[in-house]
């Protein structure tokens, strides 16, 4: 009588870890990708955050605005000497 009591638990755990297993790996995975969007979200943000700024750089700063256009046209005026560093982006 006891083994079968115990076979019977036994036959109820089994079938409820067989039920319940497949949603607790699809809850694990769906949380892993919860984490990735939310890394992924953070980045756009910064992204937004920095593109933004530059924005209102080129929009108010007639200064910043300038040497944008000559680095980017090759530019320079007299007098002046320009030194480009190699591996160095100057909007980073």
């Amino acid at each position: 009588m006891f083994v079968v009591s115990v076979l019977i638990v036994i036959c109820a755990l089994l079938t409820l870890g067989f039920t319940f297993y497949p949603e607790w790996t699809r809850l694990t995975d769906m949380k892993g990708d919860l984490l990735r969007q939310k890394s992924h979200l953070e980045d756009l943000q910064r992204l937004a955050s920095e593109r933004q700024k530059e924005i209102h750089l080129l929009q108010d700063d007639p200064a910043y605005l300038e040497t944008i256009a000559r680095d980017r046209m090759d530019l320079m005026k007299s007098g002046e000497t320009i030194f480009r560093l190699s591996g160095v982006h100057p909007h980073s």
